[in-house]
Parts: structure tokens; sequence; C-alpha cells
């Protein structure tokens, strides 16, 4: 379970790590964009893409730093050619006007997640991210950390 587990972080990870947020719309508005183009990053491999967006003194529950995870990412890309996400944001929470907090929880799967109810058919693994969030210029990930979770999660 463990190997298993390190295997799906730095995907997961990656996840608000993607292009940067216009100025358009609400702070909330434009971490939800964040998120769908870190999610489109991560399906596509885009290591770049995801490491450019993180905060320079980036650590997850495994104290992980930027440069180690961007490495964890380079395997999981290498090892999975084909990665679908399916994801649901269960809050945001703006703690100041550069400070976020986002619960999210995210299934990955080797094949597309066309909605909900597919995921009972899929071997999906289903993770609940805990991700803290630094405005700068554009919004970086500065902390994350994550738990296995289940099906029921996305009811």
């Amino acid at each position: 379970m463990v190997k298993s587990f390190y295997r799906i972080v730095p995907l997961i990870l990656g996840l608000l790590l993607a292009q940067g947020c216009s100025d358009d719309g609400s702070p909330e508005d434009r971490i939800r964009r964040l998120i769908d183009s870190a999610v489109q990053a991560a399906e596509d491999r885009n290591l770049d893409g995801l490491s450019d967006f993180m905060h320079p003194d980036f650590i997850d529950q495994q104290g992980n730093n930027r440069q180690q995870l961007a490495r964890l990412l380079r395997a999981y890309f290498f090892r999975h050619k084909k990665i679908h996400l399916f994801t649901r944001i269960d809050s945001i929470e703006m703690l100041s006007a550069n400070h976020a907090s986002v619960s999210l929880h995210v299934a990955m799967a080797g094949t597309v997640i066309p909605d909900v109810n597919a995921l009972s058919s899929l071997s999906a693994s289903i993770y609940r991210f805990e991700l803290q969030l630094i405005k700068q210029d554009d919004w970086l990930l500065r902390h994350a950390s994550w738990e296995p979770a289940n099906i029921r999660a996305f009811d």
C-alpha cells in the first residue's frame, strides 16, 4: 500500500501546479480555473507546466520539497502513459487575500472517467487532499497533505 501510495502522490500534488490564472473573477474562481488547468496538465503529463507553479518553499506531508516532487512526477509519468483524473472540490477557504486552503477529492485511473457513476466500475485510486496556496503573481502550491479516500467521497 505504501509503495502504491507514493506512486500516486506526485501526480496529485501536481494538480494545483498547472498554468496560472487570469485576474478575471473572484479568487475562488481563479483557483477553480487553476485546478482545471492543473488537471489538464497532469493528464498531458506536462512536468514543466506543473513544476513552474509550485512555490519555491513547497513541502508536502512526507517532507518532499519542490525538486524531490519534480523527480517523483517524472518517474510517475514515465511509468503511466495514460492518466485520467476526476476531481471534486469540497471547499475553497480564503484565509487572507494571499492565502487559501483547498480541500478536494481526486479519482485517478488509466481510462477516461466520464462521470461519478463510472467510478464504481473502474479500478480508480481515490484520495482526499488538503492544499495550501499562496498568491504571489499567481497562485502557487505551498503545502499539500493527502489520505486515501473511497468512492463515497463523491456522493
